[in-house]
């Protein structure tokens, strides 16, 4: 029978401390040892050298094995050593050099506080069940076979570049399976359980055969790309989907027992758990079948079941939902989050369809939609992403308000302010155009490469238009607070005319000292977004939708287009402690609405109208993400009846089109105790935008944000 530990001090330092002494060089000395190395060499190109720096890794690092642990701890764990050493410089460089001539915009851009730009090497997925069915001597033979057939195709016009292509792509794997020969060797060394160094074996000569080997090879490449290509894996797959078949067979031909499945399940949570990753590591849950039938079986509610056992918030879970999806797995992912287990976001299919659709893929490749990040979407194994851009919404606003405070009307304000936040926008995605020219120069990811068929067929980088799909996403944060913004200014300013647009303005610069009567009324307006007011669909449905409209189908500079998401990461906390007060009552510093949520303590008409405000907007403009947090009181959800009426008003926002949802279940006593006393409440979970966090490692501002929230749900109209 499995195995593995409990003990969450070795898991935890595992990770900050990866690898057994003997077996190779300190984590922490990697990087130095690393730019050593790299200083006796020289390379014609950036690819040369990324490959180089990563072959020496797996030659060099640790290996951790343990016979109570049944996932191998690579010895860059939580290290990014060619990141630090080569990637880096290579992007200081690129400002210097290549992208000198719209580095001032670039500059302006973010010191304007219009927003902030970055090379994303964080946001795609391999096609998990070709690693699966191939495994790591698959994968190298495959790209074997596509270099014979890319030559046989060009002949004497292949060129240099794409010769080095293959090379790499071929090296880095060969030196993954040499790698996997020094596993085996420790693992044998360490008296690892049989079962542990049978699975290495047979990821070494072939494919994963059985349900932990199959999660044990999903652990690796995880490690090899998160820390040795520096490509975030921002997903363990569809993991009941993929692995459904391994543990139907395990079970019927006695390999493993249901307890040594969950036991490999334990295992993989822990290993997880123990790195403390910010934005938290997810994986996805059912689909829809060809047939159109339900994807969710029996190994999604083991999956669930563990989980809630653990009580842990990392991994994230992400349960793609249908008309289809059966009512015993809604019912099984709601009560683990009424009891405080809410890692969890609930993923629109219909929703993923009709805008994948609309955006010009088919049919499968919305059936199929890898559910990546925090709850972002894309066709599976074919397309490579990015999110470059990320605009301040309300810091936007606040610029073009002051600039046409002399508006006679609104209508006229309005269009003159949706003018200049698309030349605003324009900025973002100039300087993202140019910059993300030089994604493969930058970090060159032979081993991410060479899981993708296209850019095998073709020749070139997944991040050199190597991959079918080459889309990039713009961001927009804040976007209740900037349509608040213009709706309070409409209703105060234009249409009930107590107050003019420079004299409000002058008010926000003094941070509504002496108006203190006009914020509170400000702030408990019942025309604010999310309580189905007129005035969504007079203000904040056409301004975010026009933008949307400005953004999407726009080429960019990597064979792809861009698309548009209402997503807003920490973006949020960040944009607002450095942005003065708001017309929607917000003050100076505090942070601005995430997602497509309403500020904090502005749900004043409860859950079923901040909904029915949120699916004014057309979801299908979103591609990229269209997210709602709702918070809802304990006794909403108490009994069978509050599970009922939580499973319906999930299925409600489903079926009218919202892409993804997720809950905090809070009272506002609960929260003031745990502020009280916080040792009581050290396991307390709070969902911050795509992850989760403990309560008790926000900040007192961030604790009483959700506080506003909790009390006005108490107080509802």
């Amino acid at each position: 029978m499995l195995h593995c530990s409990t003990d969450k001090e070795y898991f935890r330092q595992d990770f900050q401390d990866p690898g057994l002494p003997e077996t190779g060089i300190a984590a922490d000395l990697l990087a130095d040892s690393l730019r050593d190395f790299l200083a006796e060499k020289s390379f014609a190109t950036s690819r040369q050298e990324h490959t180089a720096a990563f072959n020496w890794l797996l030659e060099k690092i640790r290996i951790g094995v343990s016979p109570d642990d049944l996932f191998i701890t690579l010895g860059f764990w939580g290290r990014k050593p060619i990141e630090q050493v080569i990637s880096i410089a290579r992007y200081q460089r690129l400002e210097k050099e290549q992208c000198a001539g719209t580095l001032k915009l670039k500059n302006d851009f973010i010191c304007s506080g219009f927003g902030c730009f970055f090379l994303d090497y964080a946001h795609n997925v391999p096609d998990w069940q070709k690693l699966l069915s191939l495994g790591f001597p698959g994968l190298l033979k495959r790209a074997e076979e596509a270099e014979k057939a890319f030559y046989a195709a060009h002949g004497e016009q292949v060129s240099a570049d794409e010769k080095e292509f293959f090379e790499a792509v071929k090296s880095e794997y060969t030196h993954v399976l040499a790698l996997l020969d020094r596993i085996i060797t420790t693992a044998e060394n360490a008296r690892c359980q049989p079962a542990t160094i049978h699975a290495l074996c047979s990821l070494r000569t072939g494919a994963p055969e059985n349900f932990y080997e199959a999660m044990l090879m999903i652990w690796l490449y995880y490690q090899l790309s998160e820390y040795g290509d520096c490509v975030q894996t921002r997903s363990f797959g569809n993991l009941d989907v993929l692995l459904i078949d391994y543990y139907r067979r395990d079970l019927a031909t006695g390999t493993f027992t249901e307890e040594d499945i969950r036991t490999v399940v334990r295992n993989f949570y822990s290993k997880v758990s123990a790195m403390k990753y910010y934005w938290g590591h997810p994986f996805y849950m059912g689909g829809t079948q060809k047939d159109g039938s339900s994807a969710f079986n029996e190994l999604s509610v083991l999956l669930l079941e563990e989980y809630g056992k653990m009580g842990i918030y990392d991994p994230k879970i992400q349960i793609k939902v249908a008309e289809n999806t059966p009512e015993h797995i809604l019912n099984l992912a709601l009560n683990l989050i009424r009891s405080g287990k809410n890692s969890i976001v609930f993923v629109g299919e219909p929703c993923i369809r009709s805008t994948m659709l609309r955006h010009g893929y088919t049919e499968e490749d919305a059936r199929t939609a890898v559910v990546k990040g925090c709850y972002e979407y894309c066709p599976i194994g074919s397309a490579v992403e990015t999110a470059p851009c990320i605009v301040s919404l309300p810091s936007a606003l606040m610029q073009c308000l002051r600039k046409n405070a002399d508006s006679a009307t609104f209508e006229e304000l309005f269009e003159r302010c949706v003018a200049d936040i698309k030349t605003i926008i324009d900025q973002g995605m100039t300087v993202a155009d140019d910059f993300e020219q030089y994604l493969d120069w930058v970090n060159p990811v032979p081993l991410f490469s060479g899981t993708s068929e296209t850019a095998l067929a073709r020749g070139i980088e997944v991040y050199g238009k190597g991959a079918k799909y080459n889309n990039s996403n713009v961001w927009f944060t804040g976007p209740a607070t900037a349509a608040d913004s213009l709706a309070m200014v409409k209703k105060f300013v234009y249409d009930r005319k107590e107050i003019t647009l420079p004299d409000f303005l002058d008010i926000l610069d003094k941070n509504w000292a002496g108006a203190e009567k006009l914020q509170r009324r400000i702030v408990h307006d019942r025309d604010r977004f999310g309580n189905n007011s007129p005035y969504d669909a007079a203000v904040a449905v056409p301004f975010l939708e026009q933008l949307a409209d400005h953004v999407n189908f726009r080429k960019n500079s990597r064979g792809g287009f861009y698309t548009t998401a209402l997503h807003s990461a920490t973006y949020f906390v960040s944009f607002g402690r450095d942005s003065g007060a708001t017309p929607d009552g917000r003050r100076a510093g505090e942070e601005f609405t995430k997602n497509i949520s309403l500020a904090q303590g502005g749900s004043l008409c409860g859950v079923t109208a901040m909904i029915s405000s949120v699916l004014k907007l057309d979801s299908t403009k979103f591609m990229a993400d269209f997210p709602v947090d709702v918070m809802l009181h304990p006794s909403a959800v108490e009994g069978a009846e509050g599970l009922a009426a939580m499973r319906e008003l999930l299925m409600t926002y489903i079926r009218k089109g919202g892409h993804a949802i997720h809950f905090n279940i809070f009272s506002a006593s609960m929260l003031e105790e745990a502020q009280k006393d916080p040792e009581k409440y050290r396991d307390l979970q709070v969902r911050v935008c795509g992850w989760n966090v403990l309560w008790n490692d926000l900040d007192p501002e961030r604790q009483e944000q959700y506080l506003k929230q909790a009390r006005a749900n108490e107080n509802l109209c």
